[in-house]
């Protein structure tokens, strides 16, 4: 999927770990919209920061919280066959936002970190998905990908939604000439390293998640 580079933005905060500060001031300031995921809001309100906008079935925003939000800032979506994560991602759709940043989505729940990927499987096609946090950036890409890094950054390629296929790579130590990738069959995507700044992965088909390490991981 190609986004133009002035494509809107949006930072999204779920309700999982608290973002630290480092991070949420890598976006706060240059994104278009800022929205809460539900109880997210309560995560930043905690660090004296007030999104835009908050959005889910606004079971999780406490009643305190919930009273420095106007009714306009409030969009309650009470419908219990999608998750927070998939009614913000059609917010966003709605109001012309192309690229999106998910922090908070990881916790103590794996269930619903996996339920969060799935759902921004839904929306592959539609929005540049990242999830972030201070160790790692998750991108979700359907065709390319491709990003500046410091030498020895550790890119690890995931197909997890099925074949990835065709995929040739620039920039990283193994390089994939043409191969594809498939779950629970060699090769496996993890654990590559970066030997140019400029990294690119393109391939012809699939749905790939590509890891990239920010800091070491003791």
């Amino acid at each position: 999927m190609d986004i133009r580079p002035n494509s809107r933005t949006a930072l999204v905060v779920g309700n999982g770990k608290t973002p630290s500060r480092s991070l949420l001031a890598q976006f706060w300031d240059t994104v278009d919209l800022r929205i809460g995921a539900d109880g997210g809001a309560n995560r930043l309100l905690s660090l004296d920061l007030k999104p835009d906008f908050v959005v889910g079935d606004l079971d999780s925003l406490t009643e305190t919280n919930r009273k420095q939000f106007q009714a306009s800032q409030l969009h309650l979506i009470d419908d219990q066959e999608t998750n927070d994560v998939s009614k913000v991602l059609e917010f966003c759709l709605q109001r012309g936002s192309k690229v999106i940043h998910l922090l908070g989505m990881q916790g103590n729940r794996t269930d619903h970190f996996m339920a969060c990927l799935n759902s921004c499987f839904g929306f592959r096609n539609l929005l540049q998905i990242s999830l972030w946090n201070d160790a790692e950036r998750i991108d979700m890409s359907t065709g390319r990908w491709s990003a500046v890094l410091p030498l020895g950054t550790t890119v690890s390629l995931l197909p997890v939604f099925g074949p990835v296929t065709e995929i040739i790579s620039w920039g990283l130590d193994y390089a994939l000439a043409g191969r594809s990738l498939h779950p629970g069959k060699p090769p496996s995507g993890v654990s590559n390293l970066s030997v140019e700044p400029d990294v690119r992965i393109e391939f012809s088909g699939g749905t790939l998640l590509v890891i990239t390490q920010l800091k070491k991981i003791e």
